[in-house]
């Protein structure tokens, strides 16, 4: 019984203008606000996308501040620091010390 309320129904929207029109116009507006290029799905993606660059955004900011601080350290002249960098760097060191050096392969 369902499918012949059913059946009736469409058929009766197919026989009335007014009605097809409206239908029509209906499914043509819910395709546009869903598949359109400023539709519901490109809106879900761009959301997803810029909840990623904000994560992203924090990441660089806490290793931006990292850096800062190793910066901070160097410009007050910490010298426990420039001579870590300068031994690290350019394989210094103090007199009397033996420098051990491993074959990377």
């Amino acid at each position: 019984m369902p499918k012949l309320a059913l059946k009736k129904r469409i058929r009766k929207i197919l026989k009335t203008p007014k009605l097809l029109l409206i239908t029509a116009t209906i499914l043509i507006l819910s395709t546009t606000l869903l598949f359109a290029n400023k539709g519901i799905w490109r809106h879900v993606s761009l959301r997803r996308d810029v909840s990623n660059l904000t994560a992203q955004d924090s990441s660089l900011n806490i290793e931006e501040h990292k850096l800062q601080a190793r910066v901070d350290l160097l410009t007050k002249e910490d010298p426990t620091t420039i001579e870590r960098i300068a031994r690290e760097r350019y394989h210094l060191k103090k007199t009397g010390e033996i420098i051990y050096r491993e074959e990377k392969k």
